[in-house]
């Protein structure tokens, strides 16, 4: 049995089960060890079926390009890690934490409600949903983004009603739910809090701010 250093996640659109080999095409296989990354990794893969992520133990060795001095970072969470010889397939991921990026100040069982001040937008109004997403990446950049003076902190949430997939990112640059971000009418449930997590470089924040205000300024609202 590997060690779980070497174990890693797969994005694909392909059913497989355990036991299986993911045998490489073209001489080369690429997985990951963020779950982020995979999620991105199957909701922009070819094909037709349902997106899926699975554990996976490399059979030979891994070589990550993203410390290669060469690295050209996608703008989104990737899988980086190459290898030559078959992934095996150890059970897919089924199971995920919702998460929510905001600067409130919360804890365990507060009740995070529509119809409060919204944490994002040009304008001031009344938030019609609340948000949330199961990428990590997604929610540090809620909180990266979000309204207020304090500092960003991300919540692991659970929604008590029924959601749906966020239509200001879904299908708009890409296909699907890469982001996997949703919204809900009903109130989310604080769980814990992140205590750990790493931002995006303050030049990446930047030109996310710019961007957002060239939309405010011409007039481009988020659908709420």
């Amino acid at each position: 049995m590997k060690d779980q250093e070497s174990l890693c996640f797969y994005g694909t659109r392909v059913d497989l089960s355990p036991g299986e080999e993911i045998r490489p095409d073209g001489g080369e296989l690429f997985c990951t060890r963020e779950l982020d990354a995979a999620i991105w990794a199957a909701e922009l893969a070819d094909g037709e079926g349902l997106p899926r992520v699975f554990r996976v133990a490399p059979k030979g060795s891994l070589v990550d390009l993203s410390e290669s001095p060469d690295f050209q970072r996608p703008p989104h969470p990737s899988m980086t890690l190459r290898t030559t010889e078959p992934l095996v397939v150890l059970g897919e991921v089924t199971s995920w934490n919702f998460y929510h990026g905001t600067k409130a100040d919360l804890r365990p069982g507060d009740l995070i409600a529509p119809g409060f001040a919204a944490n994002h937008g040009p304008t001031a109004r009344l938030a019609n949903y609340v948000y949330f997403t199961k990428t990590l990446d997604a929610s540090i950049w809620g909180a990266e983004l979000a309204v207020g003076e304090g500092p960003g902190r991300i919540y692991i949430v659970e929604p008590i009603g029924e959601y749906e997939d966020d239509p200001n990112l879904t299908n708009m640059k890409f296909k699907g739910n890469p982001t996997k971000s949703f919204r809900s009418k009903d109130a989310l449930r604080v769980v814990a809090e992140v205590a750990e997590w790493t931002g995006h470089d303050a030049s990446v924040v930047q030109l996310m701010k710019e961007g957002l205000q060239r939309l405010a300024e011409a007039g481009v609202e988020p659908e709420d």
